[in-house]
């Protein structure tokens, strides 16, 4: 009896060895929590340095810088800082009415986001895909509906598609849209 709980145990090892989970050492942090601790987004006042060109980035450290970027951008309105910081410089913009590239975009946004009443109403990102909801309220006129999609290559954002709705007149559903 004990030799077969000793061989379902030793037998379950490789499964346990390679789950991250339990790579736990170095003050509690598993093995790719430590290889990526750099790359993960800093205090505001120690950042120095851009996440473009990218780097090899996994998907929860993505995650982070994905929402630094939305933090800078959408949250303190910080158009430069969020667009050096985490923009390539040859931005893929599919906006028809955009030109391409980082600083084009950063120029124009420069003139609208610190202006504008926003809020954001919800983010997520998955498989390199960063989706951010905003409700944009323009002083007299009706709320706007704002998604804006990224798209990352390890630890920069690559390219951008934004779609923008205005809140109707006439709408009959009244939690449209928010």
């Amino acid at each position: 009896m004990r030799t077969s709980i000793f061989l379902a145990a030793l037998s379950s090892l490789p499964i346990l060895l390679a789950s991250p989970s339990s790579l736990k050492w170095l003050n509690g942090k598993s093995l790719s929590e430590r290889d990526y601790q750099h790359l993960r987004p800093q205090p505001r006042s120690n950042v120095t340095e851009s996440y473009c060109p990218p780097r090899y980035a996994p998907e929860p450290v993505q995650r982070e810088i994905f929402n630094a970027f939305i933090e800078a951008l959408y949250i303190r309105k910080d158009v430069f800082g969020a667009f050096n910081t985490h923009i390539a410089v040859d931005l893929i913009e599919h906006d028809p009415f955009d030109a391409q590239g980082r600083d084009a975009n950063a120029g124009k946004l420069s003139n609208i986001i610190p202006f504008v009443p926003s809020t954001v109403l919800a983010r997520n990102f998955n498989n390199d895909i960063g989706l951010i909801h905003v409700r944009v309220d323009e002083e007299g006129h009706l709320p706007i509906a704002l998604a804006d999609i990224y798209r990352m290559n390890g630890t920069c954002i690559v390219e951008h598609w934004d779609v923008t709705q205005e809140t109707p007149r006439n709408a009959t559903n009244p939690i449209a849209m928010f």
